[in-house]
């Protein structure tokens, strides 16, 4: 049964609105910070890996690792209009039978689904409150590599999500934005037996690569 985590997300993401994204990326591929967690994946060299996807959105990771790097994914995620556009978009590719989608908030489902090669979460660590807890599953999920992305600790980022916030407020909408301690996140990881290899920034998005230390080339 959908969570209320789900309900919010739902009511955050409209199908028009992900309509509009799929559409988006059909016409000019994955979006920037998107294409930061595919190179740096890519830049391990990893073959017919096993991809966990949280949070997955219309699965353009998955859409675009299932060409070269992956076999299989699991796509989690708590909107119901992006696991249904990412599902047609997987059958339009060829590859819905190699995914497995799930509704739910990925913690609360992580204990019965299996660990993967690969963990991507893009955008998702900004939309969770328990960041720790997102995480630490996560990084428990992930044999090889973890890739995320999630806002820059910086000035004018900070100012943003006031705003986006104040306005959700103002519209009784529940869904909240995080702007999480990248050194807690850093953290976090460490402790789990990742390094971090990689990381790139754009101007609102930071993409970090780790990888785990008995998995080390």
């Amino acid at each position: 049964m959908p969570c209320n985590c789900c309900e919010i997300t739902d009511n955050a993401f409209s199908e028009d609105e992900v309509k509009a994204e799929l559409k988006t990326y059909r016409k000019k591929g994955p979006a920037k910070q998107t294409r930061l967690i595919l190179q740096a994946i890519r830049s391990l060299n990893l073959k017919n890996a096993d991809l966990l996807d949280i949070g997955g959105g219309i699965g353009a990771i998955h859409h675009e690792l299932l060409e070269d790097v992956a076999v299989k994914a699991t796509h989690v995620d708590a909107s119901s209009a992006y696991l249904k556009e990412a599902k047609e978009e997987s059958a339009r590719r060829g590859h819905h039978d190699h995914v497995n989608f799930i509704h739910a908030d990925f913690t609360d489902v992580a204990k019965d689904l299996p660990e993967a090669d690969i963990v991507t979460l893009d955008r998702v660590v900004c939309c969770y409150p328990d960041f720790r807890g997102l995480l630490d599953a996560a990084a428990e999920h992930s044999r090889n590599a973890l890739a995320l992305t999630y806002p820059r600790e910086i000035w004018y980022i900070r100012i943003a999500w006031i705003v986006i916030n104040f306005f959700q407020s103002l519209g009784k909408d529940p869904f909240r934005v995080f702007l999480h301690p990248v050194v807690e996140i850093d953290s976090l990881l460490n402790r789990q037996g990742f390094k971090r290899l990689t990381v790139r920034r754009l101007f609102v998005w930071e993409m970090a690569l780790y990888q785990r230390e008995g998995a080390l080339s």
